[in-house]
């Protein structure tokens, strides 16, 4: 089971052209995750992210991913993605 609460510390990579956004969250999971659920037919806040070209400025807020129109996405609901769609999680190395 999944622990809930997880945050979003930083970004790592965007790709505007495939919607991904690779991301760490405070466990040390490193996931790559598909956004094209909301980004192929946006709407609302989405729409302007794309319409502005601000997609790879998004950034971390509470340890949300967010951009500068206001659009902010769950860090929760964003892992529940990568799982639906079978991205396994990565650990870092701890270092020695």
């Amino acid at each position: 089971m999944t622990k809930l609460g997880r945050e979003i510390i930083r970004i790592l990579e965007t790709d505007a052209e495939s919607f991904s956004v690779k991301v760490e969250f405070d466990d040390g999971a490193v996931i790559d995750i598909r956004l094209g659920h909301i980004f192929e037919k946006p709407k609302g806040l989405a729409a302007e992210v794309l319409r502005g070209g601000m997609f790879d400025t998004c950034f971390v807020e509470s340890g949300a991913l967010a951009w500068p129109n206001g659009l902010e996405l769950c860090p929760d609901a964003m892992r529940s993605w990568a799982v639906a769609v079978d991205l396994k999680p990565h650990r870092r190395r701890q270092r020695a």
